[in-house]
């Protein structure tokens, strides 16, 4: 029987299927990845990676992993249906890309019995978190799903061919959206079983926060937005350089405005209720670094684990998920303070400076706005968006 399928054949779908199936012999499950591409491409694709090397960044350990071509389909085949039908977990590692995100929801609905599942969400609590927290107060086909958000990837990863570099993050933020929430949590510790080797409940720890907290998590917007629209590096995009995201792209004077974004996003949040870290802190959290005297110096000290590579030209920009994933989110932070009333000049001249990037280059805005409709809907008062995306089980006559 297939216990976990993953949707998503990108670089973190792939490194958690190569994990889980280092790790069998610990937790006992299946996994099967499922290609969200229509067109089966990616699905190929995956389907001659059936042979990969694992290599730890940090230990520097080698190790190799065989997979059958069985574990590799299409999320729109018969055989992706059946296996989602078997599963007890399905992990989403495709982007939260509005029309993405949404088709999925859409599909799981129609065409999955989810009662009794676990949905754990991979960087759940993005643009998307509060709509997707409306998608399960409103469906009755979840109100038996247990629905787990994680802030971010479970590693830091980037795969090259059939060779993945990867460093296991050390904890990892999770909100638990469930009826039985600790049933749902032993389940998803139990998948990441090497916890003894860091004296964790598991590798990565869960962390488990408020999802009001988790909104708040995520930065995107900030981290990959700013540093991929900055001039100096669409400079180097145009000319088809390509530059170490989160290293090179961050000049002292770019850190600086990052930084200051940073602060009214974690300002936002306590405005709210809710409880964030500020960028520095996240990373240390999650890899164990020791802390830098400036937001540039932190960066800087995170070359041995951010090996993620910019676009190589602005057509690839374009549609790049830097984009098509964090400008939504960005639309969502603009839609929550202006619901709780909270003034943000940093962001909003940010936001400013953005758009004419964005038209400089000819992206597609009407994608980035795609949560808005579902957005307003939902009824924007600090105390409703709280229990809203602490407990979307609860109907509003329970609370």
């Amino acid at each position: 029987m297939t216990d976990i399928v993953i949707i998503g054949a990108g670089h973190v779908g792939l490194t958690l299927l190569a994990d889980l199936q280092l790790t069998k012999p610990f937790h006992g499950c299946t996994g099967v990845l499922l290609a969200f591409d229509h067109t089966g491409v990616l699905d190929q694709r995956a389907r001659d990676r059936t042979r990969l090397t694992m290599e730890n960044l940090v230990t520097g350990a080698v190790e190799g992993v065989v997979l059958d071509p069985a574990q590799f389909g299409s999320l729109w085949s018969e055989q992706g249906h059946e296996a989602l039908q078997r599963a007890g977990t399905i992990f989403v590692t495709v982007p939260d890309i509005p029309d993405l995100r949404l088709d999925l929801l859409d599909h799981l609905e129609r065409t999955v019995d989810l009662a009794g599942k676990l949905i754990v969400f991979v960087r759940g609590g993005q643009g998307g978190q509060p709509v997707l927290a409306k998608w399960i107060r409103d469906t009755p086909q979840v109100q038996d799903t247990s629905v787990v958000l994680v802030e971010d990837s479970f590693y830091g990863t980037r795969v090259l061919g059939e060779r993945i570099q990867f460093k296991r993050k050390i904890s990892v933020n999770v909100s638990v959206y469930s009826p039985e929430p600790d049933a749902a949590l032993a389940t998803l510790r139990g998948m990441f079983p090497l916890g003894t080797q860091i004296s964790r409940p598991s590798w990565p720890d869960m962390a488990v926060t408020d999802g009001i907290d988790l909104q708040f998590n995520p930065l995107g917007y900030i981290i990959h937005v700013g540093v991929a629209l900055d001039p100096a590096n669409l400079a180097k995009t145009r000319e088809g350089i390509r530059y170490t995201h989160y290293v090179e792209g961050i000049s002292p004077e770019l850190a600086t405005r990052l930084d200051l974004l940073d602060q009214e996003r974690v300002m936002l949040a306590e405005a709210m209720g809710a409880q964030a870290q500020t960028f520095p802190d996240i990373i240390q959290r999650q890899y164990g670094l020791p802390p830098q005297p400036t937001f540039h110096t932190m960066m800087q000290s995170c070359r041995p684990i951010y090996r993620s590579l910019s676009s190589g030209s602005i057509e690839e920009l374009r549609t790049s998920r830097v984009l098509l994933e964090d400008m939504p989110a960005f639309h969502t932070i603009r839609w929550l303070a202006s619901a709780c009333g909270i003034d943000m000049p940093y962001t909003s001249a940010y936001f400013d400076d953005v758009l004419d990037r964005l038209k400089e280059i000819g992206a597609d805005w009407p994608r980035y706005t795609a949560y808005l409709p579902y957005l307003d809907k939902i009824d924007g008062s600090t105390a409703e968006l709280k229990e809203l995306l602490n407990h979307p089980h609860r109907k509003r006559t329970e609370v």
